[in-house]
């Protein structure tokens, strides 16, 4: 069996992976040229760990820890949604511009509240959500990372969502 280089073995992951965390980044920021420049940035990493000779046993984990610290990172860099500085840029047309970030902002009250709800969470529950939602990973693939069978990471996740359900008021939901 043939031994690949590491630019073979990036080139590889990198095809069949650069279409999945993308999207992941997509779905995350709502925005296609922030979504390109983080899916970017991530495989940079890669490389670089890559030519750190750092051991990676699951490379599409890897991937999504390192999308998911780069948006976090993002969010801490962007500056805060601030009301007042979007209607004092909207000039005569206030109006318009309320109108189309309420939504922005709903969403981002929204966010708050399940983040809230998940620090509420027990460690086990929260890590399991995170990695199911946040992370988009499968049940299988969040049992072999955190080394547990897939039925325990299923339940956890069911639970975890029926309880954070439950902290936010949506029970019956």
């Amino acid at each position: 069996m043939k031994t690949l280089t590491v630019a073979e073995q990036f080139q590889e992951i990198y095809e069949s992976e650069l279409g999945a965390i993308y999207r992941f980044c997509l779905m995350r920021t709502s925005d296609p040229e922030v979504a390109s420049d983080f899916s970017q940035d991530v495989f940079l990493r890669f490389w670089k760990a890559l030519l750190d000779n750092q051991i990676i046993k699951n490379p599409r984990s890897f991937l999504y820890t390192i999308a998911r610290n780069i948006i976090i990172d993002g969010y801490r860099k962007k500056k805060t949604l601030s009301l007042d500085a979007i209607l004092s840029d909207a000039g005569d047309d206030k109006s318009a511009v309320a109108s189309t970030h309420l939504d922005a902002i709903e969403t981002e009250c929204e966010a708050g509240r399940v983040t809230k709800g998940m620090e509420a969470l027990d460690e086990p529950y929260r890590r399991a959500l995170h990695m199911r939602y946040i992370e988009g990973l499968k049940p299988r693939e969040i049992a072999t990372i955190l080394q547990e069978s897939a039925n325990v990471i299923s339940v956890r996740i069911s639970r975890g969502a029926e309880r954070l359900r439950s902290s936010m008021g949506y029970a019956n939901a």
